[in-house]
């Protein structure tokens, strides 16, 4: 499994190169620049050293995009996605995790039915935007103070389960499991086969709290349910250049400690 970490800036791209990471995970709000600053801005991150192999935040808040509800505008949302990926496709990016809370929230007195509805039929058209780009999308479950929609691994799961013809895969992400206070292994396997990614962090996010035996046992439950891909450390850092190593030193341990006691790591 391979260990990598969420970058919110040129700057803290350049702080990973000397740390024990595998890639690193862009958010897709800093790729919002203008033709001729992206150019820049990707000639700087290149220099960093890591491979871009995933991207998060597809839909940046600032597009107040929709997707569900009677404001859903499909075509307006995946003009931004397709320009996001576009963006991740020049550094690299092979899975664009599909978070989005705001853009997939459930306005009051729109039925769940109608959102699933709308919900999948988003999610097919920005999985051929994905495959068009040799990308693979990874839909990710929210705690409810970001979205009132898709909340844990085995919702993702039934939402991904009813699609035809594509293949969605879930990021299972901890920090979401344990503020839903969710079983870890049981919703790790609820999703199954079907993980394609993962998150982690401390817990509350920037508490430096990273709850290691919890962290083992998500590890541990990635490994059964047969993960082998990325495992991104998506923290909120007040000092990224000394709290991220601290971070990652944790993460490795955590991995160490599953590959001397699990099935074995590639």
């Amino acid at each position: 499994m391979e260990l990598g970490c969420v970058v919110r800036s040129a700057q803290e791209a350049e702080l990973t190169a000397r740390l024990p990471l595998d890639y690193l995970e862009i958010k897709g709000d800093m790729l919002c620049v203008e033709p001729g600053e992206f150019a820049a801005l990707c000639v700087r991150l290149r220099a960093a050293g890591l491979p871009f192999k995933a991207m998060t935040s597809p839909l940046p808040r600032r597009f107040k995009c929709r997707v569900v509800g009677p404001d859903a505008d499909h075509a307006a949302a995946l003009d931004v996605f397709r320009d996001m990926c576009d963006r991740g496709a020049v550094l690299g990016v092979r899975t664009v995790v599909l978070g989005s809370g705001q853009a997939r929230s459930v306005p009051p007195g729109h039925s769940s039915g109608q959102a699933l509805g709308q919900f999948r039929d988003f999610l097919v058209q920005a999985h051929q935007v994905c495959a068009e780009r040799d990308m693979t999308l990874a839909l990710e479950p929210l705690n409810r103070t970001e979205t009132n929609f898709v909340n844990s691994c085995a919702e993702a799961r039934e939402v991904v389960d009813g699609l035809t013809g594509v293949d969605v895969r879930i990021t299972a992400d901890c920090f979401h499991i344990m503020s839903e206070q969710l079983p870890i292994a049981d919703e790790v396997a609820a999703a199954g086969a079907a993980v394609g990614h993962a998150h982690t962090s401390s817990v509350p996010r920037g508490s430096g709290d990273f709850h290691e035996g919890a962290q083992k046992e998500f590890v541990a439950a990635l490994l059964a349910a047969g993960h082998r891909g990325g495992l991104t450390v998506e923290d909120d850092f007040g000092d990224f250049g000394r709290e991220a190593p601290a971070a990652v030193d944790v993460f490795r341990r955590v991995l160490a400690s599953a590959s001397a006691s699990g099935p074995s790591l590639p």
